[in-house]
């Protein structure tokens, strides 16, 4: 087997893979058009050139793709999508794969690598762990039929909601409880090269919430709520717009990396009907510069 980097000319070779790799997988991928996981690599950093393929007799069967950014004052990476086809599974590829392109991201200054994973994928999980990967946080995914949702009319009657620019994003940096994931992140969102909806509340001329909507994935990327206007219905009145806004598409809307410790969009998102479909590991592994 022959381990080598990635272009982005092979995307069509890498989609064929993704598919082939990922069509066993606990949550349904089959979504996953050429074009979802392009624009998808993109909102997440991907780096061609540090993006790992591995090949059999000249066929594509597993693929690390690497994206990177700055977290937390320093460069990292972040694994997009690890895939590999069934017949080479539990034969090291995904360790090859990634020794292989350690001195390469050594060499860029990368200090960590992230990744997110689905905690009950245990072999996943324990590859992982073997490579020195170690658990972050916790992560609950959540979904919803637009049609399930509780709403409450009384709520949020004082709030006015705008359709406004990724520029204001900048705007709620500070009133972030926690770090969002790194598919969730700021970074991440102003990367999208698609279509993605931003709406803010206004109360009596004010700015006081932020909810971002990505059409593609049917998901909600962030919803952030000053401190100073929090349990005045603002995130009820934000997701209320948003589920009116589905209702002519009616799928299942998600709700990606919630924090499981925050206890107060999990008290929420129960509220209002939402159901956590799947839970999620954020891991790390620290790159010791080498001299």
């Amino acid at each position: 087997m022959r381990f080598d980097f990635l272009s982005r000319e092979m995307f069509p070779d890498i989609h064929k893979t993704f598919m082939a790799a990922f069509s066993d997988y606990t949550v349904d991928m089959s979504y996953m058009t050429r074009e979802h996981l392009l624009n998808r690599a993109i909102k997440n950093g991907i780096v061609w050139e540090l993006s790992i393929g591995a090949f059999e007799e000249g066929r594509l069967v597993g693929f690390t793709l690497l994206g990177v950014d700055d977290w937390e004052g320093e460069t990292a990476a972040f694994d997009i999508a690890t895939g590999i086809t069934e017949p080479f599974r539990g034969r090291g590829v995904a360790k090859a794969m990634f020794n292989h392109a350690l001195p390469e991201l050594d060499a860029r200054g990368v200090r960590r690598v992230l990744l997110e994973v689905l905690q009950d994928n245990h072999a996943a999980v324990t590859a992982y762990r073997k490579l020195g990967f170690e658990v972050v946080r916790e992560f609950d995914c959540y979904e919803l039929q637009p049609d399930s949702m509780v709403h409450d009319d009384a709520a949020g009657t004082e709030v006015e909601i705008r359709e406004v620019s990724r520029d204001r994003l900048s705007a709620y940096s500070d009133s972030l409880g926690w770090r969002p994931s790194w598919e969730n992140s700021f970074s991440s969102i102003r990367r999208i090269p698609d279509e993605v909806t931003l709406l803010e509340a206004w109360i009596q001329g004010e700015g006081v919430g932020l909810l971002v909507y990505y059409s593609a994935f049917d998901w909600i990327m962030a919803l952030v709520v000053k401190p100073s206007h929090r349990r005045r219905g603002v995130a009820k009145a934000l997701l209320s717009r948003v589920m009116r806004l589905k209702r002519s598409r009616r799928t299942t809307v998600k709700m990606v990396n919630v924090l499981s410790t925050d206890e107060a969009m999990v008290a929420l998102l129960r509220r209002l009907r939402f159901d956590c479909s799947v839970r999620q590991f954020e891991m790390q592994l620290p790159i010791q510069r080498r001299e």
